[in-house]
């Protein structure tokens, strides 16, 4: 037991370790922004004799995007997934959006809307809810700022740069990523990409970690490789913390039942970039109806994700979420849900996905389960 606990302080103590002259949250940046599209499949078949004893197929389909600025900010998110066994056919898709309009731009507080929608296969209809409230904090996107540390990796392993970049360069550099629909813009398509990686060579010039004749053709090559996600990706990172209450009005039920009364939320969510190859995200919610029922009846929802980047092709992803509902004079149900993937990049944004994890839902059964996909980003 000795050893496991000291091996998993040496683990820690590796991860947290920073080789690099800025750390994430450095990263500030009046317009943040982000987008990812992401596909997961999987097929299973299998016949005895004449028979098809297994023919399962299964998908899932995941959107996130997000832009906060100093007075507004905007959240979507969109889950499905479907798929079928032999020949019963079975979906779930969820769209959650949000708009939060900061109260003063300096300071953190702001005001938000939210609706989420949702339909099953069972649903007789879309369920929806609309939240109205307010909240403190603030989410920024600094995957930009991991694309310029990559690149520093590159071109400091080959030999390119002489010196590990000054903090302020690497933030330089991180904002001339994020100008990339601006170059664009001004030189087109087909020749921007020239001017844009001229733009990041200039930064690294005015430092003396590379000599006159500049990045060459290896530094270009690295700098390419790293901006478009060839034989490689740099997963997002996040930074920052927020927390929101507010009343949730049940617009549709599943059922098409009679709406019940508006329930009080509670939610939060933070985002650890612990390095450069470790992420944590976290979000928590509770929703208890504003009635004689208050805390009496209640639902809770609480996850926890990290990935850790292995290598620039190996990525091991694991989450854990869990929920629990409670009913007046009933028992509390809870639910647990453990995946973890080790992910692998082959070419073109798709990864070969291995992939294991377990169920419990309640007092069934727990359910192990393992397979092996492939997974396309899209974006």
């Amino acid at each position: 037991m000795k050893t496991i606990f000291s091996a998993f302080l040496l683990l820690l103590f590796c991860v947290i370790v920073y080789p690099q002259n800025v750390k994430v949250d450095d990263y500030q940046v009046p317009i943040s922004e982000a987008r990812s599209l992401r596909f997961d499949g999987s097929w299973n078949w299998s016949q005895t004799g004449d028979t098809v004893t297994s023919n399962n197929a299964t998908g899932t389909f995941l959107y996130r995007a997000f832009y906060s600025s100093l007075p507004f900010a905007w959240f979507l998110n969109i889950d499905a997934s479907g798929g079928k066994n032999l020949n019963v056919y079975n979906h779930n898709i969820k769209t959650d959006i949000s708009f939060q309009k900061y109260i003063f731009e300096e300071q953190d507080w702001f005001g938000f809307t939210r609706v989420t929608a949702q339909h099953a296969n069972n649903y007789k209809q879309i369920a929806s809810d609309l939240t109205i409230g307010f909240g403190y904090g603030r989410y920024i996107n600094a995957t930009a700022l991991a694309k310029a540390v990559r690149i520093e990796d590159h071109l400091w392993r080959d030999n390119v740069i002489l010196l590990r970049l000054p903090k302020e360069t690497l933030i330089n550099i991180a904002n001339i990523i994020e100008r990339e629909n601006e170059f664009i813009v001004i030189y087109g398509q087909s020749t921007y990409e020239t001017y844009w990686f001229e733009a990041i060579e200039n930064e690294i010039l005015k430092t003396d970690a590379l000599d006159d004749f500049g990045v060459g053709s290896l530094g270009i090559l690295r700098i390419r490789q790293v901006l478009f996600g060839i034989n490689e990706r740099v997963n997002e990172r996040y930074y920052g913390w927020d927390i929101k209450t507010g009343i949730l009005f049940p617009m549709t039920t599943l059922d098409k039942s009679a709406i019940g009364n508006p329930n009080m939320s509670f939610s939060a969510r933070y985002s650890w970039p612990i390095n450069w190859s470790f992420q944590l995200n976290s979000t928590a919610e509770v929703f208890t109806p504003m009635d004689s029922s208050f805390m009496k009846q209640y639902q809770i929802r609480a996850g926890l994700d990290f990935i850790y980047e292995l290598s620039n092709r190996v990525n091991l992803v694991s989450g854990y979420r869990f929920g629990q509902i409670k009913s007046p004079n009933t028992a509390q149900l809870s639910s647990h849900d453990l995946n973890t993937s080790f992910l692998y990049y082959l070419e073109n944004n798709i990864y070969l996905t291995v992939t294991a994890g377990f169920t419990k839902q309640g007092n069934n059964p727990r359910v192990f389960k393992s397979f092996v996909g492939l997974q396309y980003n899209l974006i």
